[in-house]
């Protein structure tokens, strides 16, 4: 039987330095599937709930123009973050059996996915969010169904946003405003099931963003602690977290204004990545602004 849940992510060009990491972070989960459409070759790191459908983005390219009918000329592989929302459609064979798919980025680390989204929970749901305001690009869990794989479809314009070369927003912002705007901004009426099966919720997953962290202070965690498929910090005791995105530790490309401490830390860095992975994997490892390190857990 398939698991409940499969992770869609096209990744082209090189992986990055922590992608050992990611991988032992998704073996931890083993009710939850990734499937990688890429020309990376395949991690040392080995999981059997990872898998890869070895491609180059010429030809990624040319299976989304096939699926969705449009052109697709993109010079770039950070504009496929625009097809998340159509990712469904598009590999519709791939997720055949799974009740839930979703889609995501890989800077970032899983804690226990299935704690938090239960059978309970997602049996509930059409779309799961973890921000309040916005589907969350970096990690978004949807209802295997006909009506939400081609949700997006009812995006003003759909496909002269997936024409234009560049990233444009099409997987947060232009997405969201189906759900959370009222039906005469061009969101779905009100009575539309997909607006009524929701779950937008906070889960202070990406470090230094703008909106706070949990305790309603602008003061994050420094210090990230995976083991065994936990994740917990240096601020919150046991309390584990569903993932970390560290975004805004690795790059500079939503950087705030004026720049939080610590804010692009890694950039510059020789090395990011401090332990070997196969180290990490048996006695876990800290994330921090100095990068991936080996650490003693919090236990406290």
């Amino acid at each position: 039987m398939a698991p409940p849940l499969i992770m869609l992510i096209p990744y082209f060009g090189r992986w990055p330095e922590w992608i050992e990491l990611f991988v032992e972070s998704c073996k931890w989960n083993p009710e939850v599937r990734w499937r990688f459409y890429t020309d990376c070759g395949e991690p040392q790191n080995k999981a059997g709930n990872v898998d890869y459908v070895h491609l180059g983005f010429d030809d990624y390219k040319a299976l989304a123009r096939a699926r969705l009918g449009i052109a697709c000329e993109w010079p770039d592989p950070y504009k496929l973050c625009d097809l998340k929302p159509c990712l469904g459609h598009i590999h519709e064979a791939d997720i055949d059996g799974y009740r839930f798919f979703g889609f995501g980025d890989i800077d970032v680390i899983y804690g226990n996915i299935r704690t938090i989204y239960t059978d309970e929970l997602l049996s509930r749901c059409y779309v799961v969010s973890t921000h309040g305001e916005r589907v969350s690009g970096h990690f978004a869990v949807v209802r295997n169904s006909e009506a939400v794989r081609r949700a997006y479809e009812q995006i003003p314009n759909y496909r002269d946003l997936l024409a234009q070369p560049h990233h444009v927003g099409m997987d947060e912002a232009y997405f969201t405003n189906l759900f959370l705007q009222p039906a005469q901004s061009q969101g779905l009426a009100p009575e539309d099931p997909l607006r009524q099966g929701l779950l937008f919720v906070e889960r202070y997953s990406t470090i230094l963003s703008p909106r706070g962290w949990h305790d309603g202070t602008m003061s994050y965690p420094q210090r990230w602690f995976w083991r065994c498929g936990r994740l917990t910090n240096d601020r919150d005791g046991a309390r584990e977290f569903l993932y970390l995105h560290f975004m805004r530790w690795h790059s500079a490309r939503w950087i705030n204004n004026p720049p939080a401490p610590g804010e692009a830390a890694w950039i510059g860095r020789d090395r990011i990545v401090h332990v070997d992975w196969r180290r990490a994997a048996v006695e876990g490892f800290c994330i921090s602004p100095e990068g991936f390190t080996a650490a003693e857990i919090s236990t406290s």
